[in-house]
């Protein structure tokens, strides 16, 4: 049978010390009962009757009710209104000890952080539990422990009986239970006192960077509901005696409990009254996400306060652990410590660690604080710090952040040192001096404000006197997104520099500001209604890149929605009516690129959608128009010109499908497009958001060939597909593959519009357009999409490549190569511009559980020239992270016949729990790849 500890007897241990509270003549080293147990199980009780008589004789009714000399006689507990006396004594229960010998303490139940208040309530029952010896014939039959407590198994020892005596020997994954003695070392780097789990080969987690993790363990002492079982006092031994003056002795096997806070210990001495215990022998105490050790410890269970002697402790969910001469646990939750020390290393290794005089853990609000501290790698003070605050969680707190360092040729020396304030739970501000010694002092500052219907972000910097430039310069950002009232929706994107090169030359360290060629400028407000929605914006730029700014749009308005007609057709629209600005002092702008104005756009639609499994038909029609209101146009141009133009289309569709067993199915995809789009002539029609879309396999199918709301290519035209799918059992896209083709019936010109890949709009068909992808693995992936001279033997005119491989989050490798130069230019100034044949190459790789590397090469082959060359090496241990990167990059590319570059050396430094400080040297790229935004903080 299971060896348990007495079968969860509760013994009354307080019943002597209540009896007793009235007696002052009494003796107190009298004691009025000592209990052991005897071979069967059963209590053994020697009691002092003649002190119990004289007790019992000046105690209330009530308590004598109460009072069971005869410790496995069920007893009474109190009436309800003796239980509401605050100075009733407090509610103690007691536990037998198992029948046979137990070889050491079970290991202690978690418990949740409480606050300690004085019992009000009776003396309670005592219930005594029948306890047998195993006979001769269970000797084979193996036995644990179990924490009774809890009501959990924990399988420290397995037991056998030989010739009547209990042979025990201990689990070796259960060693948790019982820490070290002092100055003892651990066998085999076995840390699991300290919760420590090591993991085991093949298991999650195995061959990282870090060897194991913490882990509390998974008992359950049960959720105190009211107040009573709040404040309720349990207490468990092997043995006990109690004296006159209220003071109990415990032995063996210890297990004190409040709520869902644990102390145990080999012994112990506890004082009803006053409700105090002292604890000596391989002391723990235990709540949710905290463990402590020690060799003594006091405990004022009153006040909720504990301290401990020579000890060591662990929060599991931080991964923090430390060690002091004194530790005090104190009733809102903080941990003070003397002469302590921090660290977020595993157990037996200290890297890096905070030792201070005086160090104080505030666990509810997430930071610590040290005083009179040093930083410590391998043991050796490195740098002293009078005072020094860390967070120990997310939770926001006042104070520096991790400074930010790095070095290139043009600038020097840089070094950021932001400070946070959180100045209210709505509201914070980050205020950044960096100091460029080439340049001098720059000013950063974020203030982040948010209320119950919007977000809003200020970023602004300042520089007093560039030397290198030779003037002030300065950045500013301001960001908003809103829900003011129910389906209504704001944004605004703002963005602003001194001069066109400033971040070219200093970038930013905190501030959102993004560093495009053309800096939005963006205010919009949008309503949602069924099945529509309005929207009204401002959108302005600065174009800082040297190329001509976009057209401005001040303001738009736009309304667009659907709705289903009779269950089968669908009817779309959508109107606008926008002002295009634009500064036309650039002398670069032609005739036609200085006009500006208004228009009116208006494009309603109805189709109808015929769908199967196996096929699709879906035929549309829609009528484009326009009206312009223009100024500054060219002299032969009307100033206000109208377009309206009608377009049909039939989209068709069949599908094929073959299986390969039962895993894989491929599919067949004919399709067939028929547009008509009547011709106009829009040579006076001002060119303001339109562009003629590229040559892909999907452009060929678009009706109009353009993008925005200006041109619209006249054709008559059917586009022909035929594209093949591969898709595992359950329906993922393997892999694809596809080309398509225009075929024209009328010619096209310049006046009408050209459809995408025409050259001089009298081809009879376009170029073929290919597609394909491959999933190859769900890790390896390849995409390509490209332009077949349809007249020259199937010449490339432009390509794209890009194949990655990525494993999981620490592994990347990534190619790409994009071409265009076989394409024909509207103008040399076109040529010039857009123009490309690059390569990237980029990869993050680990070379070993500590090791890693990342690099990047990107070059143009057209002009010879790199664009990036980026190198950096990562080594990662359990608690710490350091990365070294050397780049070299294009920082200016406004003038392509000169461009300027900058090489830089960067170092980033994360601290496990800490943060991070250094900078990360270009490695943006990994998100530009993969989508994912990198955390400096997630090194682990």
């Amino acid at each position: 049978m299971p060896f348990k500890r007495a079968h969860s007897f509760k013994l009354m241990l307080a019943v002597a010390a209540a009896l007793s509270a009235s007696q002052a003549a009494a003796q107190d080293d009298q004691r009025l009962w000592n209990c052991n147990t005897s071979s069967s199980g059963e209590w053994d009780c020697e009691v002092n009757e003649t002190l119990m008589q004289e007790a019992g004789a000046t105690a209330a009714p009530e308590a004598r009710s109460s009072a069971s000399t005869t410790p496995s006689e069920n007893t009474a507990t109190a009436s309800s209104s003796q239980a509401e006396k605050p100075s009733e004594p407090q509610k103690v229960t007691g536990a037998a000890p198992p029948a046979a010998p137990r070889p050491q303490a079970s290991a202690p139940a978690p418990a949740s952080r409480s606050t300690a208040s004085r019992t009000e309530t009776a003396a309670p029952a005592a219930r005594a539990n029948e306890s047998s010896e195993p006979s001769a014939e269970s000797t084979s039959r193996q036995v644990t422990t179990q924490q009774v407590a809890a009501g959990d198994r924990y399988d420290q020892f397995a037991c056998t009986v030989d010739n009547g005596q209990w042979v025990c020997t201990q689990n070796p994954v259960a060693r948790s239970s019982v820490a070290p003695a002092a100055g003892a070392k651990a066998v085999a780097q076995n840390y699991a006192y300290l919760d420590w789990y090591r993991y085991t080969p093949g298991e999650e987690g195995f061959g990282g960077a870090c060897a194991g993790e913490y882990r509390e363990p998974a008992l359950n002492l049960g959720e105190a509901k009211t107040l009573e079982e709040q404040q309720t006092i349990f207490l468990e031994a092997l043995r006990s005696s109690t004296v006159l003056g209220g003071t109990t002795q415990l032995q063996g096997g210890i297990n004190m409990r409040q709520g869902q806070r644990l102390l145990t210990s080999d012994e112990a001495i506890y004082d009803a009254e006053s409700q105090t215990a002292s604890l000596d022998g391989k002391v723990t105490y235990r709540e949710p996400g905290l463990l402590m050790v020690g060799e003594s410890a006091r405990a004022d269970l009153n006040a909720g306060h504990t301290s401990f002697h020579n000890a060591e402790y662990v929060m599991h969910q931080e991964h923090l652990r430390g060690s002091a001469n004194s530790i005090e646990r104190f009733v809102d939750a903080r941990v003070v410590m003397n002469d302590g020390r921090i660290t977020f290393c595993e157990p037996g290794n200290n890297d890096w660690a905070i030792a201070a005089d005086d160090l104080e853990i505030h666990t509810e609000e997430g930071y610590g604080e040290a005083r009179h501290a040093t930083f410590e790698v391998a043991d050796i003070p490195v740098l002293y710090l009078p005072y020094f605050y860390f967070p120990i969680d997310d939770t926001r707190r006042s104070g520096f952040l991790y400074p930010s360092v790095g070095y290139s040729d043009t600038d020097g020396l840089d070094i950021a040192t932001p400070y946070y304030f959180n100045l209210a739970p709505n509201y914070d501000d980050t205020f950044t001096p960096r100091y460029v010694s080439e340049r001098g002092l720059v000013l950063e500052n974020e203030f982040r404000y948010m209320n119950t219907w919007s977000m809003n972000t200020l970023s602004t910097a300042y520089i007093n006197d560039d030397d290198l430039y030779g003037d002030s310069r300065w950045a500013l950002g301001i960001e908003h997104n809103g829900n003011p009232a129910d389906n209504w929706f704001t944004r605004i994107d703002y963005r602003r520099i001194s001069d066109d090169d400033y971040l070219d030359d200093l970038d930013t360290t905190n501030l959102e500001i993004a560093k495009e060629d053309d800096l939005d400028q963006i205010a919009m407000a949008r309503y949602e209604g069924d099945g529509w929605t309005f929207t009204g914006k401002v959108h302005k730029y600065q174009t800082i890149d040297g190329g001509r700014e976009p057209y401005e749009q001040v303001p738009q308005f736009a309304l667009t929605g659907q709705e289903v007609i009779a269950n089968t057709a669908l009817f779309a629209y959508q109107a606008e009516y926008t002002y295009f600005d634009r500064d036309n002092d650039d002398t670069r702008l032609t005739e036609e690129e200085r006009v500006i104005g208004s228009r009116f756009h208006v494009r309603p639609s109805i189709s109808y959608s015929w769908d199967r499994p196996w096929a699709s038909v879906k035929p549309r029609l829609t009528y484009w128009y326009s009206q312009y209101d223009l100024s500054d146009q060219p002299e032969n141009w009307s100033k206000a010109p109208s377009l309206g133009i009608p377009i049909a289309s039939l989209d068709s569709t069949l599908k094929f499908e073959r299986g390969y067993g039962a895993d894989l199915t491929q599919t067949l995809e004919p399709r067939i497009k028929l547009i008509h789009t009547a011709s106009e002539d829009q040579s006076e029609i001002p060119n303001f958001d339109s562009e003629r879309l590229d040559l892909n396999y999907y452009n060929l199918f678009n009706e109009t060939g353009y993008s925005g709301n200006d041109k619209v290519a006249g054709t008559s035209q059917a586009t022909v597909g035929l594209s093949s799918a591969f898709y595992s059992q359950a329906g993922l896209e393997r892999a694809r593959v596809g080309v398509a083709q225009a075929y024209y019936f009328e010619d096209r010109d310049e006046e009408t519009g050209f459809r995408p890949g025409d050259v001089d709009g009298t081809e009879s068909r376009s170029n073929l357009a290919v597609l394909a992808s491959w999933n190859i693995t769900p890790e390896l992936r390849f995409a390509h999409d490209s332009e077949l001279d349809d007249s020259d033997n199937l010449q490339m005119v432009q390509q794209n490549y890009r194949l990655s491989y990525q494993p999981d989050e620490s592994r990347l490798i990534y190619l790409s190569y994009r071409d265009n130069s076989g394409s024909r230019f509207d103008s040399q100034r076109d040529k010039d511009e857009n123009e490309i044949r690059q390569t990237d190459f980029a990869f993050r790789w680990p070379i070993s559980d500590q090791w890693g590397m990342i690099g990047r090469w990107q070059e143009d082959l057209l002009r010879d020239e790199n664009i990036e060359t980026l190198l950096g090496v990562e080594y990662t241990s359990c608690c710490w992270k350091i990365r070294v990167t050397g780049r070299q990059w294009v920082d200016d590319t406004d003038n392509i016949e000169d461009i300027e570059t900058d090489t830089g050396i960067f170092f980033e430094f994360v601290l496990r729990g800490l943060g991070s400080f250094g900078q990360s040297g270009g490695r943006e790229f990994l998100e530009d790849i993969t989508g994912k935004e990198e955390d400096a903080r997630n090194a682990f």
